[in-house]
């Protein structure tokens, strides 16, 4: 089998291997976050301030919602092609492929249905300020409107990853990220259209690159052809990828839905605390990066791994992950806990006391919840594991209970003691990881992550 980037994960040294793949997972996964970034950054200097910037990060964590979901659906294709592939069982690789396109697609029909019309009711849930409700349910709205990009996109990447290739995903996200910036400038800056502008933008960027990545689809030889009989669905192989997928799924959008919860405490707290905790998630998006891009390399080189039957190798592979992560994270501790005024103003202009206010906030929170990223590497690193060896129903079940057991409950706690402000609130997610990182650490001692493969 040939496909232009592809790699064979479970030979030579496993250090270089990690970091090559690893690398443009980390670039793709910085530019995605960079042209989410710059919506915010476009409304919060050339839009209307506060209530756009809250209106954005608003809509902006319920996309990030989504995605997380179509994500974690899509990662089972990874790991069903990427053990099928380190086996060297390239017949059912071609099948994986055709299965996934197809399931993808009727699943982005589906939850467009469902998003579109849901956007005002998740808007109110939210308790969005009333001076941003009206851009929050526009841009949600719009965004819902590209989800069939979003999920041909992830789909397709996923496909990519498993085969061992990062570095194709990479060029597409760029593509977006350079359409998405011009886009942004073009609709908030020469044609005044603010929220309503930078969704527009966001969903042609994210159209783009789905072509893109079609395009570079069909035109590679691997085997498989855009032929009618491709696109069919073998129900052994959906069920394979429900299995793995659909754990990992409903573990990103139930995390993705407490810090939703956690949103709808801190917009009660007014248009500033809104402002502001929108702003930090932006910040910690990029803090955050090195732990996502590895555990998204760390599963796909598991899988290859685990289908070759090489488990001390890809127990290796595990920690050179986390002693990577962990030294980008004591960076990001170290520089936003000096300098957190130097970054949160790269968003939003200080000037007038409703800017002040929300810079103050945004202070407070980072300076709690950025030990989160001394934290969460291992959390990351061995949910990519876990997931690469099949068992992301474990992966799921110490995520859910790290959010309904810790992380919710004291985000609600602190944000009730009296005088409470966005920095009691931040140390909710750093207490959660703390627990779930004990309970993976053991689970990985166990041994009972063992098997031969999710796949066989």
């Amino acid at each position: 089998m040939s496909l232009a980037g592809s790699r064979d994960l479970t030979r030579g040294n496993a250090t270089w291997n990690l970091l090559h793949f690893a690398v443009p997972f980390l670039l793709a996964f910085f530019l995605q976050i960079f042209y989410g970034t710059v919506d915010v950054i476009a409304v919060g200097r050339f839009g209307g301030g506060s209530s756009d910037v809250a209106a954005v990060a608003s809509g902006s964590e319920v996309m990030q919602l989504v995605a997380s979901l179509i994500a974690g659906l899509t990662t089972g294709a990874t790991v069903m092609i990427g053990q099928y592939y380190g086996a060297k069982d390239y017949r059912n690789v071609r099948n994986c492929i055709g299965m996934t396109l197809t399931v993808s697609f009727l699943a982005s029909v589906v939850l467009t249905a469902v998003m579109v019309p849901m956007i005002p009711r998740i808007a109110r849930w939210l308790n969005t300020p009333p001076e941003a409700f009206e851009q929050t349910v526009a841009y949600g709205t719009i965004c819902s409107w590209g989800i069939v990009f979003i999920f041909g996109y992830n789909a397709l990447s996923a496909i990519f990853r498993g085969l061992g290739n990062s570095t194709a995903p990479l060029i597409f996200v760029g593509i977006a990220c350079v359409v998405n910036i011009l886009g942004d400038l073009l609709l908030v800056i020469v044609f005044p259209l603010g929220v309503t502008g930078v969704a527009i933008a966001t969903v042609s960027s994210q159209a783009l690159s789905m072509v893109f990545a079609l395009v570079f689809l069909f035109r590679s030889d691997f085997g498989f052809r855009f032929q009618f009989r491709e696109f069919r669905i073998t129900w052994n192989l959906v069920w394979l990828y429900a299995k793995i997928g659909v754990p990992i799924g409903v573990q990103g959008i139930i995390v993705g839905l407490s810090f939703l919860f956690i949103f709808t405490i801190v917009n009660s707290m007014g248009v500033a605390a809104s402002a502001g905790y929108g702003i930090c998630n932006k910040i910690n998006g990029f803090a955050m990066l090195p732990a996502i891009a590895f555990s998204m390399a760390i599963s796909a080189a598991t899988a290859q791994n685990i289908g070759a039957r090489k488990p001390y190798r890809a127990i290796r592979t595990l920690w050179i992950g986390v002693g990577c992560t962990m030294a980008f994270g004591a960076v990001a501790l170290v520089l936003l806990q000096c300098f957190p005024r130097l970054f949160i103003t790269l968003f939003l202009n200080p000037s007038g006391a409703e800017a002040e206010a929300a810079i103050a906030a945004a202070c407070s929170y980072i300076r709690s919840f950025s030990w989160e990223f001394v934290l969460v590497p291992i959390v990351f690193c061995t949910n990519g594991f876990f997931n690469g060896c099949g068992r992301s129903f474990f992966s799921m079940a110490n995520n859910l209970g790290g959010t309904f057991f810790v992380r919710l409950p004291a985000a609600y706690l602190l944000s009730r003691m009296s005088g409470a402000t966005l920095f009691e609130v931040g140390f909710a997610a750093p207490l959660a990881s703390l627990v779930s990182n004990i309970v993976a650490l053991i689970y990985l001692w166990s041994g009972r992550w063992r098997s031969r493969g999710a796949v066989r």
